[in-house]
């Protein structure tokens, strides 16, 4: 059995975890199996089910730059590197980690492979996180995959670039969606549109909150679902006071995290996703697969997953765009649910879980062949 070491600096991040906890239990069908190295002990690892006998912790995993964190940046590496002995790959599965795999790899010889989930708004993020070293990248989508080499000046000669699309387990997920939704949603005939995902700036909020109060004013009843937790303390009340003042106490509701959020998804009549920047998210692809009728920012690969099954928002004038997607779906509840078919319809042919563990196993493999046997390192 080949082992892969999976390193995140955000313990906090569900949807990495839920996607790292699929690939964990498709491994061992392709003859590969995962530890993990986290920063940190956090209530949604703990939900995520991944089995804590092959979790290590290192506080230090974060923030490489800092200057707390470079005073623990050898012992870290080197902790990092002795878990790194018992792999034949690591595999950074955000940015912001791949530091300290690039440098606990060339300690113990393992390759490393770089996976940019994210997109970013310059150069800074690419370059600062050492992705212009990296042998092995991985992206969710070729417009992604663009953005990192563009911000690069190009890949280096023998960089090997992927574009693996994000997948889902079908099957669990509609068992997943069939438990039941929190009581705070559930049916009182009024339409609903919301959001799932983490509640920050990229994912964007506000501009839900705005279309949505004023499509209330020509729909009437209306209610706004936030699902997800707010990662910032001071943005959560800037949020919240925008609430306010568009009088919307008593139209939106926030779930804070959900272990399982599927239930509450199906809730939705409609499901919004007007990021600003998102290469391709996993919760929109959850959405389509729970029949939900999507509307995304034609931004990274949301666009090309939605297009011919829901709404496609130009980023140019994304707020009016929103409310008349709104209006018209709220409105005409029948083409929402022809929509939320066709989504579903899409999700399970085009984004599986297999096609996904398939083409990241593939790489793993070809990232040994291309290293060589695993030796140990001396001493």
């Amino acid at each position: 059995m080949k082992r892969a070491l999976v390193v995140l600096g955000q313990s906090q991040h569900a949807g990495m975890l839920r996607a790292v906890k699929l690939l964990a239990d498709a491994a061992p069908r392709h003859g590969w199996e995962l530890g993990y190295v986290l920063a940190a002990r956090h209530p949604v690892v703990e939900a995520s089910g991944l089995r804590d006998e092959r979790i290590t912790y290192l506080p230090a995993l974060r923030g490489w730059r800092r200057s707390s964190a470079r005073l623990a940046l050898p012992a870290t590496v080197l902790r990092l590197a002795r878990c790194a002995r018992r792999a034949d790959v690591l595999y950074s599965c955000t940015l912001s980690s791949f530091p300290y795999c690039f440098l606990a790899g060339r300690l113990v010889g393992r390759p490393q492979v770089a996976h940019v989930y994210s997109s970013y708004e310059n150069a800074a993020p690419y370059r600062k996180h050492l992705l212009a070293r990296a042998r092995h990248v991985v992206a969710p989508s070729a417009d992604s995959l663009a953005l990192a080499e563009r911000a690069l000046g190009g890949f280096r000669a023998g960089t090997r670039a992927h574009v693996v699309y994000n997948g889902m387990n079908v099957a669990e997920l509609t068992r997943a969606a069939e438990g039941p939704a929190p009581a705070t949603l559930r049916a009182d005939g009024v339409p609903r549109i919301g959001m799932v995902g983490n509640l920050d700036p990229r994912k964007n909020p506000p501009v839900l909150l705005d279309a949505a109060a004023r499509a209330r004013r020509v729909l009437g009843r209306l209610r706004v679902v936030l699902i997800g937790a707010f990662r910032d303390a001071a943005y959560e009340s800037e949020v919240r006071g925008r609430i306010a003042r568009l009088g919307l106490d008593d139209v939106v509701t926030t779930t804070g995290f959900l272990p399982n959020p599927f239930p509450a998804v199906r809730t939705l009549d409609v499901l919004a996703h007007p990021a600003l920047r998102d290469p391709f998210p996993l919760a929109l692809l959850e959405g389509m697969a729970c029949g939900t009728c999507p509307v995304a920012t034609d931004v990274g690969c949301d666009g090309d997953a939605v297009r011919g099954a829901g709404i496609v928002l130009d980023p140019v004038d994304l707020p009016a765009q929103l409310r008349l997607a709104i209006r018209l779906l709220i409105g005409s509840p029948h083409i929402a649910a022809h929509l939320g078919r066709l989504a579903r319809e899409r999700a399970v042919d085009r984004y599986t879980l297999a096609a996904n563990v398939d083409s990241l196993l593939d790489i793993y493999a070809e990232m040994q062949v291309r290293r060589g046997p695993r030796t140990a390192p001396a001493g």
